[in-house]
């Protein structure tokens, strides 16, 4: 056996070129990690060269170090594969990890690669050498020097790829090399070496003599150099980059400045740790006061815990920091900023540092918060303008519909009275007071879209149908200038669910508008059903061969109060409102209305609406409870309008109602509860308690909950009713067809009247305005033909002559009561003769005797009315009295 050594000086030399390698590896590891560095390969490649490389060279001069007492010599070819192994093991590794990163599986893949490379780059250099004697391994030993190969590897990698400031780079760099160092020599310490007997100590021909000392200092000289000149690459890249940053940097601070902000960094953990000028800046804190977490307490309080939330999110999120607050400047006042950090992150993506701006917005802010409120004002001003315009409206309807009331009236009576003379004047009374009317109602309606309180009632409709409807409703307007109306329904148009009322006031307007513009020429009038990704569609197109538009008339054209220019309105007339209401209610149901016109050519307009209505669209209104009053045919009114209440009494007795009215919501409030009317007639805008008020009193009172109430009112708003208990709501001014049909749901259950007359023109009339307020009537010539109808029915009323052929009304009257269930039935009588002291003791059975020429046949109609209902309410206590009898 051979006794060993090593040369203290070599092994000194061995480690510091570890030492150095290690330190090399890790500067150009960082280049390989920076993506901007140039070619990542190269930096890869020098890492490798520069570790593998140092290994190799350690190794070599380690073994040169050795001594054994016989003469070594090196074969060139395993000593220069051992190399090739060194780097190119290293390579694979720093290969490796660069794609993978350093994470746990990465390094357990790339470490034991490297050291397996390092430990068999040492045993190659070991087999590569030429001794007279025989060499042995301890393998406790090799597999001692493999872990600790493949350890040191692991490490080596870990902090290669890992950020080091400069003295954590030194003395990393110290670790490694010693922990390389302690595997080259731990590997030489599993060997054993024993001489030969004789002649063994030539070496082979292939192998190196040269001196050790010299080639040890060569082969270190080398390393340095090269290592040398890595680190020098290195550092002319680093200033590079640094130049790159700061030249960045600048570029940045410059844009940060430009926006009025200023910059600040903090650490991953989102403190402050260095002096921020910036931040002193806008807070006017010292370093002392704002290190760390102490920038929290320039912020507004009230933004305080809202900032920190945010912040918080963000550094455990590592998500960019996005936030407004105030902060207080060294003035004491507090500015708005407008704040913004993001993350900035190291090569395997974890958070190094944050880079934020403070941008200061106090001067938008202050725009913004004068703008918000200037809108604020002016949608204030515009409900305003919808309520002065409502109320107006409300004042301008009242009188009006007193107009139109008493005007239809007057000219049933002048019919009635053959005075023709008076119809034409009447009709115009009323055809004026209609238009005023409509575009009163177009202002209000207006005015409710305006304040988003239109409301859409949808119901289903059969699309041809409803457009052949609306187009009939024109034929007289279009065929006013020699225009022609063609109407064209392409496909099938199907069925659609929309507010019919208002879809068919667009294409009035839209077709009244065409016809308007347009002299002996097309309207023509196409409806279709298209269907897209929002689903089914309706598509109306209104067009005209008129006198168009130019673009600038068409950009003013849906403007309210706008026509197309002056001279529109001075040669055809109209207030702007219709086109801009078209659109206005076109919005409504979901669609919109768009242009084409050409100038001389003519127009067109295409309505698009969804075939389905937006679900804020209502549908009909309840129908009315069952009735659970007790008085007969009694109606209450309740109005604060003197002319109102006299207008709806009017109609009201003409329908064969009793009529009772009260000026003000709490004298309704006690009428209904003392008269029990059959139903209630309510106002709304009515002076200390309006109609809403009356309304829920009456359906929280149980003696009067059951009546129904009908809102008749100019704000008549039927969703509201309907919640509250109303069974309907009819707007002023009053369309009297509807609310007879809505009152004879309230009715007691009619008879009829039998009009006994010899005069068939006199029959006539009667007929007429008793029909016109509801009666059904039955006619009978004389008294005998009288009798006969009683017989095939008794009537509610009977309205008898006097003076007649074969049976006088004398003679009818007496008969009559002898007839089963005809005693109590009520006669009024109606004759032109003078009658007799006698003759009016043989009429005492008849409840009214009136002359014919001394009342209109209106007030004989009132009369047969309040007779009617007296004798219900007779009929009504008698009952009362025989059931507790029964």
């Amino acid at each position: 056996m051979v006794h060993t050594g090593y040369d203290p000086a070599f092994v000194a030399l061995s480690i510091v070129i570890a030492v150095f390698a290690s330190y090399a590896a890790l500067d150009l590891g960082a280049r390989v990690r920076r993506r901007d560095a140039g070619p990542r390969w190269v930096w890869g490649a020098g890492a490798a060269v520069a570790m593998g490389g140092g290994i190799w060279s350690m190794h070599f001069i380690g073994m040169l170090a050795f001594e054994m007492g016989m003469p070594a010599a090196y074969d060139l070819g395993p000593t220069l594969l051992s190399l090739v192994i060194a780097i190119g093991s290293t390579a694979a590794a720093f290969t490796w990890v660069a794609r993978r990163g350093t994470g746990v599986p990465s390094l357990l893949v790339a470490g034991p690669l490297m050291g397996l490379g390092v430990a068999a780059m040492h045993y190659t250099g070991m087999a590569a050498m030429r001794v007279p004697g025989n060499l042995a391994y301890d393998p406790a030993i090799v597999a001692a020097s493999v872990a600790i190969a493949v350890t040191a590897a692991t490490a080596a990698l870990w902090l290669t790829f890992r950020r080091n400031t400069p003295w954590q780079k030194l003395a990393a760099a110290g670790v490694m090399g010693l922990a390389v160092a302690g595997m080259h020599y731990t590997g030489m310490a599993a060997a054993t070496f024993t001489a030969e007997e004789a002649g063994a100590h030539s070496a082979h021909a292939a192998a190196l003599g040269v001196n050790q000392q010299n080639l040890a200092l060569a082969v270190a000289g080398v390393t340095f150099v090269v290592l040398f000149l890595a680190m020098m690459a290195s550092s002319f890249d680093q200033r590079r980059a640094q130049r790159r940053l700061h030249v960045s940097e600048e570029r940045f601070r410059a844009a940060v400045r430009a926006v009025d902000g200023v910059m600040w960094t903090a650490d991953a953990a989102g403190n402050l740790v260095e002096e921020q000028p910036g931040w002193e800046t806008v807070s006017g804190q010292t370093f002392a006061e704002y290190r760390g977490g102490g920038w929290s307490a320039a912020i507004h309080p009230e933004d305080l815990a809202e900032t920190r939330h945010v912040w918080g999110e963000a550094v455990r999120s590592g998500t960019p920091y996005v936030v407004e607050h105030r902060v207080r400047s060294p003035d004491g006042s507090w500015r708005h900023y407008s704040v913004r950090a993001v993350p900035v992150r190291d090569a395997d993506g974890a958070v190094r540092e944050w880079v934020g701006v403070h941008t200061d917005v106090t001067e938008r802010h202050a725009f913004e918060t004068a703008l918000r409120e200037a809108r604020d004002a002016a949608e204030e001003h515009s409900r305003a303008k919808s309520r002065f315009l409502a109320n107006m409206s409300h004042e301008l309807r009242t009188p009006l519909s007193a107009v139109i009331g008493y005007s239809e009236m007057l000219e049933e009576e002048a019919e009635e009275l053959g005075q023709d003379s008076l119809l034409k004047d009447l009709g115009k009374i009323k055809s004026n007071a209609q238009h005023l009317l409509g575009l009163i109602n177009d202002v209000l309606d207006l005015s409710k879209v305006e304040a988003e309180k239109m409301e859409l009632y949808a119901e289903d409709i059969d699309v041809a149908a409803f457009v052949t409807d609306a187009a009939g409703t024109v034929d007289a307007l279009v065929a006013k200038k020699g225009n022609v109306l063609v109407l064209d329904v392409v496909g099938d148009a199907g069925r659609a669910r929309t507010d019919a009322v208002k879809l068919r006031q667009c294409l009035f307007n839209l077709l009244s508008n065409a016809a308007k513009f347009t002299e002996r020429g097309t309207i023509t009038l196409r409806v279709g059903r298209e269907s897209d990704g929002h689903g089914e569609w309706l598509r109306f197109t209104v067009q005209d061969t008129g006198i168009g538009m130019s673009p600038e008339q068409v950009g003013r054209l849906f403007e309210r109060f706008t026509q197309a220019d002056e001279s529109t309105t001075r040669n055809y007339g109209g207030t702007g409102l219709g086109l801009a209401l078209s659109r206005a209610f076109a919005q409504l149901l979901g669609g919109d209305i768009t242009v084409e016109s050409v100038e001389g050519e003519g127009t067109r307009f295409t309505l698009r609406v969804p075939a389905v209505a937006p679900e804020r669209a209502g549908e009909a209104a309840p129908a009315a409870p069952e009735n659970q009053a007790t008085s007969n045919d009694l109606v209450l009114v309740i109005d604060d309008e003197a002319s109102q209440r006299e207008l709806m009494t009017r109609f009201l007795e003409r329908q064969r109602f009793a009529v009772r009215t009260a000026g003000d919501g709490r004298t309704g409030l006690d009428l209904a509860t003392s008269l029990q009317p059959r139903a209630i007639l309510l106002d709304v805008m009515m002076p200390e308690m309006d109609g809403w008020s009356v309304l829920a009193a009456l359906k929280a009172t149980p003696e009067t909950a059951g009546i129904p109430v009908i809102m008749v009112s100019f704000v008549a708003d039927a969703s509201l009713g309907a919640s509250l208990g109303a069974v309907e709501a009819v707007p002023k001014p009053v369309d009297w067809t509807r609310l007879r049909t809505i009152l004879d749901q309230f009715r007691t259950a009619d008879g009829d009247v039998l009009v006994v007359d010899d005069d068939a023109d006199m029959r006539h009339r009667l007929r007429t305005v008793l029909e016109r307020n509801g009666w059904t009537v039955r006619e009978a010539g004389d008294g005998r033909e009288a009798l006969d109808e009683v017989r095939r029915g008794v009537p509610r009323l009977v309205l008898l002559d006097l003076t007649m052929p074969v049976m006088d009304g004398f003679s009818f009257l007496d008969r009559l009561r002898g007839l089963p269930g005809c005693a109590d039935v009520p006669v009024v009588v109606l004759s032109a003769r003078s009658i007799t002291a006698a003759e009016r003791d043989r009429l005492s059975e008849a409840d009214r005797v009136l002359r014919k020429g001394e009342a209109s046949l209106q007030d004989i109609a009132t009369e047969l009315r309040k007779l009617d209902n007296r004798h219900a309410d007779a009929e009504e206590a008698v009952l009362q009295d025989e059931l507790p009898r029964r």
